[in-house]
């Protein structure tokens, strides 16, 4: 099934994964054909996730992603490729089998209840609302759901496999990575949290997601001013705004979750753009020290206007799509939780 949150997302999916096919013509030299295989696989997968009206279709759609591109990495990566494969895979894999759990145990609650459909996502969400579940067990599927959530997004302190991984993918994987396989995380609190367990979302989402938000936006943007590296900053400033989708979505009011939708898909356009930028740049002068770049808007002058331009959408200038989603979550939570509000802005 498909719905607004969900058209939009395949947009952008779509979009993205041509762009990945154009900036990888040249670049990926050894192996195309498997290589396009494991992009047009990772492509069906996300689609998967984002048409999932069921609980099956759509957890395994959410863990088949991690198989093409985890060979992306592998094979076609940088220097330490299979190290970050792995610690992608891993991190992942253990927060989904938690997630697993939390699903399982859903299932049977409710078709032990006499629920015939207990897969189907709307069918599960109208008898969750009619006859809700039992705070504690709410509370206890809700963190089983957002354990593998949290390492998707990823939430600080699950966030340490995200930056090795888009330093070492080549730039096609790199790009899905940070526009389209972040969101998976932020999606399944929007898909399954907040519509199933509410109350969980407000008692315990609410708080634990705030601070570990505010946390991450500070951190991710001090990694971020430390780096010399071009790609380890824009993967380190990935982190700290894909951040701002959680204070939006767990504001639970309707300018939070609109500014949580919207910065998904404002993150997946300017941070898959820069990732495309720099992956330009790297198969122009193989290297990826800022220092080395000097003088390049002489030489260059459409990809440093380009260049600006999407750095600026992605900080959030006003009038640019990064700014929109940014500053609805924050009021969002500003009508919630102030202080969150403040710190994060």
């Amino acid at each position: 099934g498909l719905d607004g949150i969900s058209l939009t997302l395949i947009v952008l999916t779509t979009v993205l994964a041509v762009s990945c096919v154009l900036v990888s013509w040249e670049s990926i030299a050894e192996r195309e054909a498997e290589f396009y295989t494991s992009l047009l696989a990772l492509e069906t997968g996300l689609i998967g996730v984002f048409c999932a009206f069921d609980l099956i279709l759509f957890y395994v759609a959410f863990e088949f992603t991690l198989i093409p591109l985890f060979f992306m990495i592998g094979i076609w990566g940088g220097a330490r490729r299979r190290y970050a494969a792995v610690k992608f895979f891993l991190y992942t894999l253990a927060g989904s089998l938690v997630t697993l759990l939390g699903l399982v145990a859903l299932v049977l609650h409710a078709s032990s209840a006499g629920l015939e459909t207990p897969c189907s996502i709307p069918d599960l969400a109208a008898w969750l609302t009619a006859t809700p579940l039992d705070p504690k067990l709410q509370v206890a599927i809700f963190l089983a759901l957002a354990t593998g959530f949290a390492v998707k997004v990823p939430v600080f302190p699950l966030h340490t496999w995200l930056p090795l991984a888009h330093v070492e993918a080549p730039t096609a994987g790199s790009v899905m990575l940070a526009g389209v396989l972040l969101k998976l995380g932020s999606y399944g609190f929007l898909r399954l949290c907040m519509p199933l367990l509410p109350a969980a979302c407000l008692t315990v989402g609410l708080p634990l997601f705030g601070i570990l938000a505010v946390v991450g936006i500070i951190y991710g943007s001090l990694c971020s001013l430390a780096q010399r590296d071009i790609k380890k900053l824009v993967a380190y400033s990935s982190v700290a705004h894909m951040v701002f989708c959680r204070p939006g979505l767990f504001a639970l009011n309707a300018a939070g979750i609109a500014g949580g939708v919207l910065q998904m898909i404002n993150h997946g356009l300017s941070t898959g753009a820069l990732f495309l930028l720099v992956g330009m740049m790297y198969e122009r002068y193989h290297t990826r020290e800022m220092a080395d770049f000097g003088g390049i808007a002489a030489r260059l002058p459409l990809l440093a206007c380009a260049m600006v331009f999407i750095s600026l959408s992605s900080i959030g200038l006003p009038g640019l799509n990064g700014f929109v989603g940014e500053i609805l979550s924050l009021a969002g939570m500003f009508a919630r939780h102030p202080i969150y509000a403040v710190i994060g802005a």
